[in-house]
């Protein structure tokens, strides 16, 4: 049933959609194509055959029209916008409203000219829709509609002639040399691939704009015909598309850019400034600010701040601070820190700083600092976070639990003068491992004495086969469940051999420091098969105690 209803709402919005198409054409009297003739005909009497013809009424004042002049001429084929730009030259403006056709003069040429026409495909004569018309100097544009058509003011013109430029994906560029006498004509584009040359030669980057939140935006559709990269000094924008640099704004490159809610521009040179968003399709130096977040298609140089996120999909050589996240598809250098995680899909070299997690996919050279955790391939430095994982690492990993695949592993199994098994995990490298390990002294089945710990330690080579021991560890001596303190904390010394292919023995002193709580009468027994001389006793503050002794450890390793 629910798969009916998705199948009936899907069909009524496309035939809603298309009606609404339909309509739009059918409602388009400029655009209703008519045949008419005219052997000196008054201009009244012509208008009133041409409103019949296109199914309107003309709306206009006597006064401000020639109805006496006489119309000649022969039209074939042409839109009714057509026929009305050749019998008045451009000396009239026209609009639609409803079923009325609405002229007007149009203001005197030194205040304002209007420049429209129709983009047609050169070989199949069909009229081109979201094709853009832009005037490289003002970036002015325009972008067809489902009619081909194009149309925009421009406010008190230059005495001389202007530029536009005709530009359509998969068509060549079109370059015109506007003048103030031809304001309407059509615009024939060739395809590519059909021995035309373009007049503005492309400059597009192989970076697809993915970001863009819509492919039916006019900007959108601007950015796909326009690849060009043009250069201004200073814009402002309130919005995308909204601001100095028109909607044309995602082919220009800014030394200084000043967005008031967000901006999206080719590129900024010096500095860019937006309230809350800032988004480059290229190159972004030397720095970039904005309430919100940062992203950036090309390089970026310099510093690099956003509440929120950064988003960069080339590569940085920069500062980059974030409220929350920075992330970056390139290879990248200098400092990233973010109040909650950085994520970068190549090697970082430099330092990444995150009150959460660092995450890199490839290579680090240099740090990773993070509150919990720190992933990195490749590690040429050092990780610092609660936990650290790693492919390989020339450097130090340091926290509460740091795993390199290709580093140091162990599984030890052995006693020492308070517990006669014990298992022990070591991971991370030889430099600086952690370890966790548990033990037990079996005793009656109702009072089995037992231990968890955890410590860290370092074992530098001392020869081929032979290796340092110096940790440092902790461990809860207790028998059934937690009920009072009762820590045993060792520093150990020793020597590990490797007699074997990943086999080896271990033996050591070590000095023990014991802190409990006196009041509890419940303690598990010191030592029961062996008894080591308490060198030491204190009473601290409140109801602990404490005991220092001498002991060992010895066993082996495996791995």
């Amino acid at each position: 049933m629910k798969h009916h209803f998705y199948q009936f709402a899907f069909a009524l919005i496309l035939a809603i959609t298309s009606c609404s198409y339909v309509i739009a054409q059918q409602n388009s009297l400029l655009e209703k194509r008519v045949s008419m003739n005219a052997e000196s005909e008054p201009l009244d009497a012509f208008l009133n055959r041409l409103s019949k013809e296109v199914g309107g009424v003309f709306s206009y004042s006597p006064s401000t029209l020639d109805i006496n002049r006489t119309i000649t001429g022969s039209f074939s084929d042409q839109s009714c916008r057509e026929v009305l730009e050749e019998v008045f030259d451009g000396s009239i403006n026209y609009k639609q409203k409803g079923v009325y056709l609405i002229l007007t003069p149009a203001p005197p040429a030194e205040k304002e000219i209007t420049i429209s026409g129709y983009v047609v495909d050169q070989k199949s004569g069909d009229r081109i829709q979201n094709a853009t018309v832009y005037n490289p100097i003002t970036l002015q544009s325009s972008v067809t509609d489902e009619f081909g058509f194009f149309e925009f003011q421009v406010k008190n013109p230059a005495e001389e002639n202007f530029e536009l430029i005709v530009k359509k994906k998969d068509y060549a560029d079109t370059l015109l040399v506007e003048s103030r006498t031809s304001r309407f004509q059509k615009i024939f584009l060739k395809g590519e691939g059909e021995d035309a040359s373009p007049i503005v030669r492309s400059l597009t980057e192989p970076m697809k704009n993915f970001w863009i939140w819509t492919k039916n935006s006019v900007g959108f559709t601007n950015l796909e015909n326009v690849p060009d990269t043009l250069h201004r000094g200073f814009q402002l924008s309130f919005v995308p598309f909204i601001g100095t640099n028109r909607k044309i704004s995602g082919s220009v490159t800014n030394d200084f850019s000043l967005n008031v809610l967000g901006g999206f521009s080719g590129g900024t040179e010096k500095v860019e400034i937006g309230g809350l968003f800032n988004i480059n399709r290229r190159n972004v130096k030397f720095f970039q600010a904005a309430g919100l977040f940062n992203q950036v298609g090309g390089t970026v140089k310099g510093f690099q701040v956003a509440g929120l996120t950064n988003v960069n999909l080339d590569s940085v050589k920069a500062a980059q601070f974030a409220g929350i996240a920075n992330f970056t598809t390139g290879p990248a250098s200098g400092l990233q820190t973010a109040g909650v995680f950085n994520i970068s899909t190549s090697d970082i070299k430099g330092v990444q700083l995150a009150g959460v997690a660092n995450y890199t996919h490839k290579n680090v050279y240099g740090g990773q600092i993070a509150g919990i955790l720190n992933i990195g391939k490749n590690v040429n430095g050092f990780q610092l976070g609660l936990l650290n994982y790693s492919d390989s690492t020339s450097g130090t990993p340091i926290g509460l639990i740091s795993f390199v695949r290709k580093g140091y592993h162990k599984v030890e199994i052995g006693a020492d003068e308070v517990l006669p098994l014990n298992i022990s995990l070591r991971t991370g490298t030889r430099g600086f491992y952690n370890m966790i390990f548990a033990g037990m002294r079996p005793e009656k089945a109702d009072s089995v004495t037992w231990a968890f710990g955890y410590g860290v330690g370092t074992s530098p080579r001392l020869a081929k086969k032979l290796f340092l021991n110096f940790e440092l560890s902790s461990q809860q001596l207790i028998k059934g469940n937690i009920q009072a303190l009762n820590l045993i904390n060792r520093a150990y010394l020793g020597l590990d051999y490797q007699f074997a292919n990943k086999v080896g023995i271990y033996a050591g002193p070590s000095i023990n420091l014991r802190v409990y709580d006196s009041t509890f009468s419940d303690h598990p027994d010191l030592f029961s098969y062996m008894n080591p001389k308490i060198i030491s006793e204190n009473d601290f503050q409140g109801d602990l105690k404490s005991q220092l002794w001498w002991g060992f450890r010895a066993g082996i390793r495996f791995f």
